[in-house]
């Protein structure tokens, strides 16, 4: 890595044990800035809001949650909650059906992201991962895919859930009404069609990317 990713952290963070540790960290470099939003800007649109377990409670208690949420997502499209700390084991009255109702809406209804860390060192090290990601991707080409099983059996159902529509259980149905990924692969679209479960709309999208011509280097 050339140098290191920058990043701008507010300035109420700046006596934290976590910037403490970022400050000398190989991987990020730290701007202190006021920030309107969030404690930690890591690129264009990834903004983290870190929070001790007992405050994330009391922003959840006095609803101060809701508001700091909807500015995180009115400015960054890729808001982040960092909890520091056990949030189901603290002095708190709060129900935990409640606090699990909260986490839930976080992440299901309003799209957050959830980070969970058990200390400050731990804290600065998903920023500096989270951070190379924001900025850099993975680094590396990720396969859409996992690696091909061995067992030509297994092969074959995998190379039929490669096909739209087709999860596991379709590609059963396909190769059991079929007999082999060959001729699943040149059935015609009626053909596909009289295999429970297969419907004229995922028929024609399976024959439309077989019979896709990919253009010659």
């Amino acid at each position: 890595m050339a140098g290191k990713f920058p990043i701008s952290v507010d300035m109420r963070e700046q006596r934290s044990g976590v910037t403490q540790i970022l400050e000398r960290s190989q991987v990020v470099s730290v701007e202190y800035v006021e920030l309107a939003v969030g404690d930690f800007v890591l690129s264009h649109d990834v903004v983290v809001e870190r929070k001790e377990a007992t405050d994330m409670i009391n922003s959840i208690l006095d609803r101060r949650l809701f508001g700091q949420v909807a500015q995180m997502k009115a400015n960054y499209t890729r808001p982040i909650i960092l909890i520091e700390g056990d949030i189901f084991n603290t002095r708190s009255a709060i129900n935990p059906d409640a606090l699990r109702g909260a986490l839930s809406w976080l992440t299901v209804i309003e799209g957050v992201g959830l980070l969970h860390s058990r200390s400050a060192a731990e804290t600065a090290s998903f920023i500096e991962v989270a951070t190379r990601h924001a900025q850099e991707g993975l680094g590396y080409d990720n396969p859409l895919r996992g690696s091909k099983p061995k067992d030509l059996a297994v092969l074959a159902h995998f190379a039929v859930e490669g096909l739209p529509g087709c999860g596991p259980g379709t590609a059963k149905k396909l190769l059991g009404h079929f007999g082999s990924a060959e001729r699943v692969f040149a059935a015609s679209v009626d053909e596909l069609c009289a295999v429970k479960g297969i419907g004229r709309k995922t028929a024609d999208q399976i024959r439309e990317l077989l019979s896709f011509t990919v253009a010659r280097s």
